[in-house]
């Protein structure tokens, strides 16, 4: 006998992959000339495709990068963390360095069975994880990696980012709810508290550097720091950002919503297989793009000495603050929830508010130092 639950999955999945394949035409019919341009572009002059937007979308900083960069993050996470604390497993497992087992994990996914709860709200429980890694990737469009590589040079791409950013707590609320279980609501109900309270600092951090360049467009936050990194003048702001930053990745010390000694895996708790990994990957996703706008806004974006492209040191700065953030896991403990809202609202905001009234007082001092 068929369940319920099988019936509904059965028919999103035909109706899932009929509605995919209408929108991938489409979207072929809208890029259709942007294809051919490409096209005689390769026969041509194939180096120009490489400034072309369909190839900023698709390949970098596009789809490929976003998808790669995860990747590459997950892996050398297991394998650093393993090495700080001495775990021998992931130290040798998956072949030479463990190269295979983030594929090896991906086949896993993929094969294994995405079970439904039986009273779960079915449609909005398959649908959240898209919309977590739709809301996850969508900053990544207006972070510019060189004046020429960005794939929306946004006159507000700053007010853009947060405005994004703050669907995000919803749609994980949104997951937790559905679940129909009460250690995913806590969790959601967790994750809530911890990500509207460190929007706020994340927001006020953000404040400096768009005072210092007179600009809401982050390619023109990073071109003023051709001459001295806006970390130099706003120290307090960028260190209240990189916190809150890790609070809004949900990572360690601040992974409460998905504490596992207390609430099995918090709100992802009834996802399996294919969603899960899609959940998992949405939040690596996120953490390369925070990386990108961290890197824009304090480290001089592509700023930097001309022996190397403008966006090779892009690359470079955003890898080390991924690495620093991955580090933070093998260093941490977790904290409590009341902590966590306590050093949100008690010590990041006042030390934002602070920085921003320094700032403003020393700015005419400062304006010769920004382009």
């Amino acid at each position: 006998m068929i369940s319920k639950s099988e019936t509904f999955v059965s028919k999103f999945q035909k109706y899932g992959i009929i509605t995919s394949i209408l929108i991938l035409i489409l979207i072929l019919y809208l890029i259709f000339p942007d294809i051919v341009a490409v096209v005689r572009l390769l026969l041509s002059n194939p180096v120009a495709v490489l400034g072309t937007g369909l190839f900023k979308l698709i390949i970098f900083p596009g789809l490929i990068y976003i998808s790669l960069v995860p990747l590459i993050a997950e892996w050398v996470e297991r394998k650093i963390v393993a090495k700080m604390q001495v775990r021998v497993g992931p130290l040798y497992v998956g072949g030479w360095e463990g190269f295979l087992q983030p594929i090896a994990d991906l086949l896993k996914l993929i094969s294994k069975e995405i079970i439904i709860p039986k009273n779960a709200d079915k449609l909005i429980f398959v649908l959240s994880p898209i919309l977590v890694f739709i809301i996850g990737a969508l900053p990544s469009v207006v972070v510019p990696y060189s004046p020429n590589y960005v794939i929306w040079n946004y006159e507000f791409g700053v007010l853009l980012f947060f405005a994004v950013l703050g669907f995000y707590p919803l749609a994980v609320l949104t997951a937790a709810w559905s679940s129909n279980n009460k250690y995913s609501f806590i969790g959601g109900l967790r994750a809530l508290y911890q990500l509207a309270s460190y929007e706020v600092p994340l927001f006020l951090a953000t404040l400096p550097s768009v005072m210092l360049a007179n600009s809401l467009s982050l390619s023109g936050i990073a071109a003023s720091q051709s001459r001295v990194w806006f970390v130099a003048f706003a120290p307090i702001s960028a260190v209240v950002f990189f916190v809150a930053m890790m609070a809004e990745l949900e990572r360690i010390p601040f992974d409460t919503p998905e504490a596992d000694s207390e609430l099995v895996t918090g709100w992802t708790t009834e996802y399996a297989g294919m969603a899960w990994g899609l959940l998992q990957f949405a939040s690596y996703v996120k953490l390369t793009a925070l990386s990108g706008v961290f890197v824009v806004l304090f480290l001089g974006g592509w700023q930097g000495p001309a022996f190397f492209p403008p966006v090779v040191w892009s690359l470079v700065k955003v890898a080390a603050v991924i690495l620093i953030l991955l580090l933070a896991r093998g260093y941490y403990p977790r904290i409590r929830i009341d902590q966590l809202v306590r050093a949100g609202w008690g010590w990041l905001i006042p030390l934002c508010i602070v920085n921003i009234l320094a700032l403003v007082a020393f700015q005419p001092y400062l304006a010769a130092f920004v382009r």
